[in-house]
């Protein structure tokens, strides 16, 4: 394992962005603040829905979870991306690259990261749900683990993908961190049911696995049941992107290495 794998490196790369992350507000900002302006902004409209009497009761629930849930895929996704592009602003990629580091050391360097850094997020954003809004996370009782296991899967098959097209295309999609992931947004039904949606918007939602994992999150606050085989479809179509993901970021490294993109984007 230790040839495929060299765990001193990978620690190397968790601990020296973890420094960095520590020191730099930005990097904190984006990790806890438009989070918690999203949980208040959203649970003071569905408080005022509910007190209208127009709405179903659930409604700060259902709008609290949602938002909760879709940081995790938010967070997941930007923090696979931006270790690339801090060594690309840095003017570091080659000297990463021209060390022993190996590309799956990355990855996995990133991933564990990312969970470190995700963890610590969700806590302080239950803790705030909870303080203002008495939501419970744990209300979902069993479903949140392969709920939140299949919304970490899809933040890390979307950043794989973006960090490909980085290396392909270099920075005129340098955004794409930030604004890919709302490309999704409208048909994983996050607040809404897939029902409300078009046909056309149903039809591209089917391929998402956000929305078979946020039905489910309605169908628990709603009738306390959730379907099992919505979780096994959302997982089959995880894994499918997570390994054509992995082998479109593998190719673009390895063209990016022959064609000198990565001096492009150093």
């Amino acid at each position: 394992m230790n040839n495929f794998i060299n765990f001193t490196r990978v620690r190397g790369i968790v601990m020296r962005h973890i420094y960095e992350w520590r020191r730099n507000l930005d990097r904190v900002v984006d990790s806890f603040w438009w989070a918690t302006i999203d949980i208040v902004f959203w649970g003071l409209t569905a408080n005022y829905l509910k007190q209208t009497g127009t709405t179903n009761p659930q409604i700060v629930y259902l709008f609290i979870g949602g938002i909760l849930l879709w940081v995790i895929v938010q967070n997941s996704q930007r923090d696979i991306n931006m270790p690339l592009l801090n060594d690309a602003w840095n003017r570091n990629l080659i000297n990463l690259f021209t060390t022993p580091i190996r590309l799956r050391e990355f990855i996995l360097g990133t991933i564990i990261l990312g969970l470190f850094k995700l963890t610590l997020t969700v806590i302080f954003l239950a803790v705030i749900a909870y303080l203002l809004y008495q939501f419970n996370i744990f209300i979902f009782g069993f479903y949140l683990i392969p709920a939140v296991i299949n919304l970490i899967l899809v933040g890390w098959w979307i950043g794989f993908l973006i960090n490909g097209l980085i290396l392909r295309f270099g920075y005129r999609i340098e955004s794409f961190a930030w604004a890919f992931i709302f490309v999704i947004y409208p048909f994983s039904a996050v607040i809404y049911p897939v029902s409300a949606l078009p046909g056309w918007a149903r039809f591209i939602s089917a391929f998402l696995p956000t929305s078979y994992i946020f039905e489910n999150m309605r169908s628990i606050l709603f009738t306390g049941t959730f379907s099992i085989q919505y979780i096994l479809i959302s997982l089959s179509l995880n894994l499918i992107y997570i390994v054509l993901s992995l082998l479109f970021m593998n190719r673009m490294f390895t063209e990016a290495l022959k064609n000198a993109k990565l001096v492009k984007l150093n």
